[in-house]
C-alpha cells in the first residue's frame, strides 16, 4: 500500500511528463493575436469560441482574461481551421485582432 506522500509524488511526476509531452507537439495549427476587446464583448462566448475550435478550457479562459486586462495574448490553435472563420467570429464578439 502507497503512503500519501508516494502518492502525490507519483502523481506530481506524471504531471510533469505530461507537460513535457505537450510542448514536443508537432501539431501546429494558425496563431491568432488578441490584443484587446471593444465595449459589449460577450467574454463567455469569446471562451467558448476558442474551446470550439479546440483551445483547453484553461487556456481559452486565460486568454480571455489577459484581453479584458489590455494583455495581447497568441492564441496557437491544434490544427487546421479556418483562420478567417475564426478571426471574423471573434470581432464579432467583441474582441480586437
Amino acid at each position: 500500500m502507497s503512503t500519501l506522500s508516494e502518492f502525490t509524488a507519483r502523481g506530481a511526476r506524471q504531471g510533469d511528463e505530461r507537460e513535457r509531452s505537450r510542448g514536443q507537439s508537432t501539431l501546429r495549427g494558425p496563431v491568432v493575436v488578441l490584443k484587446g476587446w471593444r465595449e459589449g464583448m460577450d467574454k463567455a462566448a469569446v471562451t467558448l469560441l476558442l474551446r470550439e475550435y479546440g483551445i483547453p478550457l484553461a487556456q481559452a479562459h486565460d486568454a480571455t482574461i489577459s484581453i479584458l486586462r489590455d494583455e495581447p495574448v497568441s492564441v496557437q490553435f491544434p490544427g487546421e481551421v479556418e483562420l478567417e472563420a475564426v478571426r471574423r467570429k471573434l470581432e464579432q464578439l467583441g474582441a480586437v485582432l
